[in-house]
């Protein structure tokens, strides 16, 4: 069984929402089946008690800031002490960033790192939203360059195409993580732990859409580590 964390603020994870096509998703690349876990309640006791394969965690609208940095405290907890694989799309894979470069324990709250902002006259999609709408906003499909090789990328060309919905990106690379893959416009778009299966994607790849297909390959990898790191571990 895999667990997916969410990050909505909504249930939607019960009907057919976005949620519930990851969660279809992630199943149609594993073969597993997949539990939708809301981030509020995702602690080591849950992870201790399902005994999951792997956990994959969500993306998410709105900020950081809008958020009480104590929902945070369980998934930083699994991030740093679950013996899984794990991979993170885009909010989460910021949320990794914050919780590998701080102690969240300590912050009092954490605020969205916004990527640039425009120039006045830059032809860049601009979001009709008061607080982001200065910003540089990375949405659609986009190039990737994998800048190291790794299983995550087996099969796939060097430059990627993958979906994007992102004004926030990690800053800085967190000690004791690799860089995979960057943009032209987000340094950080992949990374990976360097002794252990978790992984960051700024990126969307449970987002693919016809004729843009990266995105499904690189869950059928990661479902490929997953077999493998329990392999191992059998053995």
């Amino acid at each position: 069984m895999y667990v997916f964390v969410t990050f909505t603020e909504t249930d939607d994870y019960y009907r057919a929402g976005p949620s519930g096509q990851v969660k279809a998703r992630l199943e149609e690349a594993s073969g597993e089946r997949c539990l939708v876990v809301p981030y509020r309640e995702m602690t080591m006791k849950v992870v201790e008690e399902v005994k999951p394969r792997a956990i994959a965690m969500s993306g998410f609208g709105g900020h950081f800031q809008d958020r009480k940095i104590e929902w945070f405290f369980g998934a930083d907890e699994v991030l740093h002490q679950a013996d899984l694989p794990i991979i993170c799309f885009c909010g989460s894979h910021q949320l990794m960033g914050f919780c590998f470069n701080h102690d969240i324990h300590r912050l009092k709250v954490l605020r969205d790192e916004p990527m640039r902002k425009l120039k006045p006259f830059e032809h860049w999609p601009r979001r009709a939203s008061c607080d982001i709408s200065d910003y540089f906003l990375a949405e659609g499909f986009l190039p990737v360059r994998q800048v190291r090789p790794d299983p995550l990328f087996a099969g796939l060309p060097k430059t990627m195409i993958m979906r994007c919905s992102h004004y926030c990106e990690v800053k800085k690379l967190p000690k004791g993580f690799v860089l995979l893959a960057t943009g032209p416009h987000c340094r950080i778009e992949a990374m990976r732990h360097k002794t252990r299966p978790l992984y960051g994607t700024q990126f969307h790849p449970e987002a693919y859409a016809e004729p843009f297909f990266h995105g499904r390959r690189l869950l059928a990898n990661f479902a490929e580590i997953v077999r493998g790191f329990w392999e191992t571990k059998e053995t």
